[in-house]
């Protein structure tokens, strides 16, 4: 009989490829990894895996075994649900993984709204960056990840997961307010800020990946004059005059910056909010409470070109 754990584990040294990253992402020793490899190999009565250098690499009958272990790990999770389900309602813990905004903006709402819906459930909240959301999925760390289209996402069609949408995000631009373009109601992506000092988050990060790639296709890079990740601090730089900013629309809803305009812009970068969760498993109840909260997100009331995309 084959241990399911054990399962999980291999599937782990599939994706990480090395003993060492292995152990790092299930929290447990490498000398646990290589004991519990050997346990499975001996369960299975044949190589599973193969060494070639430092990384570790499945044998063709590793290979099956995951494929299968896929439908056994989505079977496992829908026979939970099942038995939550029949259990009175009361599914213990459930962990909810999410960014920044889409806690403050999206979570905090929806689960403020389960409270009275379904009191039988509990949810424990996570911040959890694109970056890290599908490995800890994976690990088990949290159940559900509220995340945002980037190369971090599952691929299309990944047995492992199961995405629903729940809002596209489109990005706004925030303005001091005593600048030349905050009495605009109608601001294009290239033609008005192109010349601008843009204040942005460090390369590789979801907020540049985006704006960046909307500016590349408005047939512009942007000079950056500030870099800073806190949507805090970029109200502040722009308070002060020392660039713009072009922000999703869940950072400025959640701080309601005080001294600067928002306006919205023709051709903006817009993300894909989704949720995410292990295949097999559902995040009901609370993806319909999230996507009524995505509902209310407010627009910037200066025109019939607020929300222009």
């Amino acid at each position: 009989m084959i241990d399911v754990r054990r399962l999980q584990l291999l599937q782990a040294l599939d994706h990480h490829r090395t003993v060492a990253g292995t152990a790092e992402a299930l929290n447990v020793t490498p000398s646990a990894v290589s004991q519990q490899l050997a346990s499975l190999a001996k369960e299975a009565g044949v190589p599973l895996v193969e060494r070639q250098g430092r990384r570790f690499l499945l044998t063709g009958a590793g290979r099956v075994l995951l494929e299968r272990a896929h439908v056994i790990f989505a079977e496992m999770e829908r026979a939970n649900a099942d038995l939550h389900a029949y259990s009175a309602g009361d599914r213990g813990v459930v962990r909810v993984g999410a960014f920044s905004t889409g806690i403050s903006d999206l979570v905090a709402p929806a689960l403020a709204r389960l409270r009275g819906s379904h009191p039988g459930w509990n949810f424990e909240v996570v911040q959890a960056e694109p970056e890290s959301s599908t490995e800890m999925l994976r690990s088990g760390r949290i159940d559900v990840a509220l995340t945002m289209s980037t190369s971090h996402m599952p691929a299309a069609g990944d047995p492992e997961f199961h995405t629903e949408p729940v809002m596209v995000e489109l990005f706004d631009a925030i303005l001091p307010y005593h600048h030349p373009l905050a009495s605009r109601t109608d601001l294009h992506l290239a033609e008005d800020l192109a010349e601008e000092d843009w204040i942005m988050s460090a390369p590789g990060t979801a907020w540049y990946s985006c704006v960046t790639a909307a500016t590349s296709q408005a047939g512009f890079q942007p000079r950056v004059a500030h870099i800073v990740d806190d949507f805090s601090a970029v109200f502040a730089l722009v308070r002060a005059g020392l660039g713009i900013a072009v922000v999703p629309r869940l950072a400025w809803t959640g701080l309601n910056p005080p001294h600067v305009v928002v306006r919205g812009v023709r051709d903006t970068a817009r993300r894909h909010v989704v949720a995410v969760t292990r295949a097999g498993s559902s995040a009901e109840p609370l993806l319909t409470a999230v996507r009524e909260a995505a509902s209310k997100v407010p627009v910037p009331s200066v025109g019939p070109f607020a929300v222009a995309g």
